[in-house]
């Protein structure tokens, strides 16, 4: 034992003065964070702790050395051992050290950080050091400067002293700025890829985080990049919120502020690309991504424009998830949209077509110093009017322009009309135009074809003046007109007509176009006045048809004024007061075809008694009523052209106290459904009328409600026919009114009805019936004749009947007679006459035809 303490007592002897190697790292420091593990070695303390009891081990352990194990000399067999640590705060204001162990040997504790200046091979210190005391577990601080400089760090366990370490002290990074421009887009392979560009100014590599969540309120999900990019699996048909921020590889990292947020919502489809151009008829190919994993790509449908199908084998899937689809734009669009599902989507893939071909179509008006422009837009989007002149012909601007040369003067008038679908160039200029539409997109303007065109050969004529039309009796419409004066290279113009129509819409009958300023057509009738217009047209160019000139009516050449007035009657309808009667006169058809002259109207003059004659004139009419006062006069009805009025009228005199009664009987027979036979006779034949007036109507006239009919019969004494519809069992009520030169008598009234259809009809069965009677009667007498000598027996057999000569007819009766006893009967009775035929010649039909009255007479 002596031997031991000796020991013991020679170690401790050299712990206490160790030989003090160079600071660890002294050539340039250990870069921080730094981590080691600090031993400590005693050769005799597991020996004497097993020699003490428990209960005398009062004093701590005693440690011949403590060294960090990444030293090289180091052997840490034996010893008891500690985690030490040192790294910069996150907020780099501090270099912080840890002690850690679990051994109570380590009670005794102290951590030095001693700032030193290093230049080249010599270490000075800078500040004092910090020391800090405790236990198994300590933790010491040092307050970095603006000017960092390195440390060195000391630990001392239970007055043992480790090797210095030398740790150098980092720069402390500066704060990048945020990531920006930060998007998103898809790939072909139904990957959602997030992007951004590092900070403006940062140098090296950076490192990322990426954080989001719902727009709805939720926790944050950070995910961590090394590039500028990263793969996101988000939901479909929510609004997802973005950022990205950066730092340096340094640590701890100094973060930069989150990016402006950014918004992602997926539908139910994506489109790669979303936005593309091409030109008309060029195929190109574009891709349909399915963010929801419910749909796959053999599912697609696509369709144009939202309603016009694609064909199948123009599209197919690319992968479980995507659809490729090959189009070529169609040439009236200058854009189209594409979709690739019939799901209730919003998003589409939107081509822009590059010389898409748009009509425009230009008019330069009658006095060529203004032209409107428009054209015909199948799209919402609304595209702008462009338009340049160049002083040269329209072919050599488009010649020189396709070869790749830049012609003409910008006009600015498109920037006036970029919202409308028509345009207005004034001033005009008499040179060639270029005119195309313009669109914005993402992918800078499209332009449609352009068109080339001078306004002079695309010009509306005036409407043309003084038109006039006459109807020439040889049955020709003659049409004359001015027409216009621009252009000067001249105009070729057109005519239409059409008949009065008061049914629908007219029917125009369009003649050639002529260079004259006239034309002429045939014509059915020169006394219809018939609508006229005229329209011109450029005879040079692709100009338009001027306006149809304002309507005309011909004008009838007539050969003289009409030779009579219209036979006319009047009725009577008096008012309830008594004071005045209403009085329509009722006008027969005034026929005027074949003559040489027209009728234009009627004149209607009244001439009272006292007083000066009135007129009306009235256009052709079948009734005219006026208001008579009772007052005697003498009404005149006169036919009128441009050449004068009728001689020889019909009148009345209205009278309303009428001459004493002058017909003594009067009689109508309805004969058929289209003649009657009306008869007459007066009281005095020394005062026959001038005339008789026939007045006749339905006896149920408000059920009938046809017309009141009337005719004008010259007076005579035989019976006259008149022509009519009478049909049915109905009776008609007729009223005879004779005309006497001074006025009116009285009329007389009576009913006629139809003989029963009925007995006719049973007359004719009763016919039929007796002649078929005859008929049959004639045939059963001649089968029984054959019967009989049939059964005759021969002559030259029968005894009895040698001696008769059946040839003659009463040899018949003969044997057939009966015995003398019984009285004999023929088996037929003789023929007698049932029915007499009388054969009348032709009769006279002449009465029924009367010649028309002669107003003179």
């Amino acid at each position: 034992s002596l031997l031991v303490f000796i020991f013991l007592l020679f170690s401790g002897v050299q712990s206490e003065e160790p030989e003090k190697p160079p600071p660890s790292g002294a050539s340039g420091g250990l870069s921080v964070p730094w981590h080691d593990e600090l031993c400590c070695d005693s050769p005799g303390a597991h020996i004497i702790a097993e020699e003490r009891p428990l209960e005398q081990d009062t004093h701590p352990l005693r440690f011949s050395q403590c060294n960090f194990r990444s030293e090289r000399h180091h052997n840490s067999s034996g010893g008891l051992c500690a985690d030490v640590m040192c790294r910069i705060r996150e907020d780099w204001s501090a270099l912080t050290c840890e002690l850690r162990s679990n051994h109570s040997a380590f009670s005794a504790a102290a951590i030095s950080l001693q700032p030193v200046l290093s230049a080249a091979e010599r270490i000075t210190a800078s500040e004092d050091p910090v020391i800090c005391e405790g236990n198994s577990s300590l933790k010491c601080s040092l307050v970095l400067g603006a000017m960092n400089s390195d440390v060195v760090l000391n630990v001392t366990i239970a007055n043992v002293t480790s090797s210095p370490v030398h740790l150098k002290v980092p720069t402390a990074p500066v704060k990048p700025g945020a990531p920006v421009n930060v998007s998103h887009h898809q790939t072909i392979e139904a990957e959602l890829v997030l992007t951004w560009d590092p900070p403006p100014g940062a140098w090296g590599q950076l490192r990322y985080e990426v954080r989001y969540r719902p727009e709805t309120p939720a926790a944050w999900k950070v995910l961590q990049a090394f590039e500028p990019r990263m793969l996101l699996d988000l939901e479909v048909r929510v609004v997802f919120e973005i950022q990205v921020r950066g730092s340096s590889l340094v640590e701890p990292p100094v973060w930069s502020d989150w990016s402006h947020l950014h918004h992602i919502s997926l539908d139910i489809v994506s489109y790669i690309p979303e936005v593309l151009k091409g030109r008309p008829d060029e195929a190109v190919t574009l891709y349909c991504v399915f963010n929801d994993r419910k749909f796959e790509a053999k599912s697609a449908r696509w369709t144009l424009n939202y309603q016009e199908p694609i064909q199948i084998s123009q599209y197919r899937p690319v992968n479980q998830w995507v659809s490729q689809v090959t189009v070529k734009p169609s040439k009236s669009h200058m854009y189209e949209l594409l979709q690739c599902t019939q799901a209730e989507v919003i998003a589409y893939s939107k081509i822009y077509v590059e010389g898409a071909d748009i009509a425009i179509t230009c008019q330069t008006n009658g006095d060529i110093n203004v032209m409107d422009c428009s054209w015909k837009n199948k799209e919402l989007a609304i595209p702008k009017f462009k338009s340049k002149w160049a002083d040269m012909l329209c072919e050599e601007m488009e010649r020189r322009e396709k070869a790749g040369e830049e012609l003409g003067t910008p006009d600015p008038v498109g920037q006036e009309c970029s919202n409308q679908r028509s345009c207005r160039i004034q001033p005009l200029r008499m040179n060639c135009y270029k005119l195309w539409l313009e669109m914005d997109s993402p992918l800078g303007p499209i332009s449609s074809k352009p068109i080339y065109l001078s306004p002079v050969d695309h010009v509306k004529p005036r409407t043309a003046s003084n038109v006039a039309a006459v109807s020439r009796r040889s049955g020709f419409l003659s049409v004359t007109w001015d027409p216009p004066r621009l252009p000067v290279q001249g105009v070729t113009c057109q005519f239409r007509f059409h008949a009065p129509s008061t049914v629908g819409q007219p029917v125009w009958s369009v003649q050639p176009a002529v260079l004259a300023h006239s034309g002429e057509v045939s014509i059915p009738n020169m006394c219809v006045s018939y609508a006229v217009q005229v329209q011109c047209k450029p005879t040079n160019g692709s100009g338009y048809w001027s306006d149809w000139s304002k309507t005309i009516y011909s004008v009838p050449q007539n050969s003289q004024a009409p030779e009579r007035g219209p036979d006319f009657w009047r009725v009577y309808s008096d008012d309830p007061s008594g004071n005045q009667t209403t009085v329509t006169l009722l006008f027969e058809h005034l026929q005027t075809s074949g003559l040489s002259y027209c009728v234009d109207g009627l004149i209607i003059r009244y001439q009272p008694q006292s007083g000066p004659a009135t007129e009306d004139r009235i256009g052709f009419k079948s009734s005219h009523s006026f208001q008579w006062n009772h007052e005697v006069q003498t009404v005149t009805v006169e036919t009128y052209n441009s050449r004068g009025r009728s001689a020889n009228n019909f009148n009345i005199t209205l009278n309303k106290k009428l001459k004493h009664g002058a017909v003594r009987s009067f009689h109508v027979v309805l004969v058929n459904t289209s003649c009657a036979s009306v008869s007459w006779s007066v009281l005095n034949t020394s005062s026959v009328p001038q005339f008789m007036v026939l007045q006749w109507t339905h006896s149920h006239q408000e059920i009938h409600k046809n017309p009141l009919n009337w005719r004008r019969l010259r007076y005579t004494d035989q019976p006259v026919y008149i022509q009519g519809n009478f049909f049915g069992l109905e009776k008609y009520d007729f009223s005879l009114y004779p005309v006497f030169a001074d006025g009116e008598g009285h009329p007389v009234h009576t009913k006629a009805v139809r003989r029963d259809p009925g007995a006719y009809m049973l007359l004719m069965i009763i016919s039929f019936l007796s002649v078929l009677l005859l008929v049959t009667l004639v045939l059963s007498q001649n089968q029984m004749k054959r019967i009989v000598w049939k059964d005759v027996p021969n002559p030259n057999k029968c005894s009895w009947a040698k001696e008769v000569d059946f040839k003659k007819v009463d040899s018949f009766d003969h044997v057939l007679r009966a015995p003398e006893t019984l009285s004999a009967w023929p088996v037929l009775l003789p023929s007698e006459n049932i029915s007499t035929v009388v054969i009348m010649d032709k009769p006279n039909l002449s009465a029924l035809v009367q010649p028309p009255l002669d107003p003179s007479t």
